[in-house]
């Protein structure tokens, strides 16, 4: 470690140094740091700048103090990170969110091509098994959007694109609370779209599957941010 310079926000500096030293040194998940007085002198800050950039570290999900050991480096996880990212910038704004839902279209849309030469037996009857779960839990408003949520992850899982996969868990998880009173009166009206979109990947029809994608992202939250009422096509 280097000592920090006094012209950015301590913490924040202390911050990134630490980052710095995990990745020059190979720390692996379960290596500790350096104790807060060694790490506090190195780098000429106070134990309580210390200990602001740490816990800034612990809320990233970075690093995390075991008490009678120190701070341990965790193992790195996107969805936390993009969990929290979304998380306090869409906190309390509308705007946001709806934003979020347009990226989330784009996504799936830009991907489903990959998706479909991807996706085995095996998958196509876990996608059954969600619509099942829709039919389930149309009485019951989180439920469904569980069983909602995990038909469209399943739909992208066996491209193995973890950064993909972390994105839409992040999206997902704000997704899941946002205006649900609003969206409850429409849940069940998506059920048919999800059907069609089975049903195209069972016939290996891309076309009939690339028409129910583009249909069921073509009404509701996607293209109204006053809305979430299903329409047709």
């Amino acid at each position: 470690m280097k000592t920090i310079k006094k012209e950015d926000k301590l913490y924040i500096q202390t911050f990134r140094e630490i980052r710095s030293y995990i990745i020059r040194h190979g720390l692996k998940p379960g290596d500790l740091l350096p104790t807060e007085l060694e790490m506090s002198q190195t780098l000429g800050v106070s134990r309580n700048v210390l200990r602001e950039a740490i816990k800034s570290m612990e809320l990233m999900g970075m690093v995390q103090a075991c008490p009678g050991r120190g701070t341990e480096v965790k193992e790195f996880s996107l969805d936390f990170v993009f969990q929290n990212v979304l998380f306090f910038n869409v906190a309390g704004e509308d705007k946001p969110v709806h934003e979020m839902f347009g990226i989330r279209r784009m996504l799936e849309l830009s991907y489903m091509r990959q998706a479909f030469y991807v996706l085995g037996e095996e998958d196509i009857q876990q996608l059954r098994e969600c619509v099942r779960r829709m039919h389930e839990s149309a009485d019951d408003d989180l439920a469904f959007t569980c069983a909602d949520r995990d038909f469209h992850t399943t739909l992208f899982r066996p491209l193995g694109n973890g950064v993909l996969n972390s994105l839409m868990e992040a999206i997902w998880a704000v997704d899941e609370g946002f205006e649900l009173e609003k969206k409850s009166p429409h849940l069940v009206s998506s059920i048919p779209k999800h059907e069609a979109i089975v049903d195209a990947l069972a016939a290996y029809d891309y076309r009939a599957f690339a028409k129910a994608m583009e249909i069921h992202f073509s009404s509701g939250k996607y293209v109204k941010p006053d809305s979430f009422e299903e329409y047709d096509s």
